[in-house]
């Protein structure tokens, strides 16, 4: 029988199981397409029924998860052409981002887009995989937070949890260097406030990462995938 009673002091509540699964989904615990069984979440997470039925409802929300009727809840998988039109989306966004932050930024911006771009440059020289992503990410967020645009930041950031490599199981191919120049030339003209050579850096690194993800998707259809 379905559970009515509001959940009991010590029980996980709806805005913590909303945390505690999304991050348990983002760290791999949960595999797409994976079944989210609300009575075992309740157990597991030591929640009524109801409240873990309505944080899931809440992570679909997010992308996280896709719910069916009379089926419940499972760990949702981005399709390639899905990871394509996110690509194009995010990274269109944050070149805009890079234009408006050439403008804006300070000489303390500057430096510290200098530093990071040195640590990108280090964690590729070192082959030190996971310096790299976190640069990368790093340059980026810097990138939005000077521009100040907050509508594009949050939506950059709503499509990137969507692309968290427990959705994304589409390998690229290793551009740790090419991607390294291009965000040479993108921070570069940032730090001269060249805001045309910024939005055209990064829609020249946008283009090169949509034409290896189309390239996966060529492959995927020739092997009838």
């Amino acid at each position: 029988m379905a559970e009515s009673t509001p959940a009991r002091a010590g029980l996980a509540t709806r805005e913590q199981l909303v945390d505690l699964i999304s991050h348990d989904i983002r760290s791999g615990k949960y595999h797409p397409r994976e079944r989210l069984i609300e009575v075992e979440l309740a157990h597991h997470y030591g929640a009524t029924r109801n409240a873990v039925r309505a944080a899931l409802i809440e992570i679909a929300g997010l992308g996280l998860v896709e719910r069916e009727p009379n089926r419940g809840a499972r760990v949702r998988r981005v399709s390639i052409d899905e990871a394509i039109e996110n690509t194009e989306v995010r990274l269109s966004l944050q070149a805009m981002c890079a234009s408006k932050a050439a403008a804006l930024a300070t000489d303390a911006d500057r430096a510290e887009l200098s530093g990071l771009l040195d640590e990108l440059r280090r964690a590729v020289a070192e082959d030190d995989r996971a310096a790299n992503v976190a640069a990368n990410a790093q340059i980026s967020a810097v990138i939005r937070r000077i521009s100040g645009h907050r509508t594009a930041s949050r939506i950059i950031d709503s499509l990137s949890d969507q692309m968290h490599g427990n959705f994304y199981p589409y390998q690229l191919p290793d551009r740790r260097v090419e991607s390294m120049k291009e965000y040479e030339q993108i921070v570069g003209s940032v730090i001269d406030g060249d805001s045309e050579g910024a939005l055209a850096a990064a829609r020249r690194h946008r283009d090169h990462v949509l034409e290896a993800l189309r390239g996966i998707r060529d492959s995927m259809r020739d092997l009838g995938l």
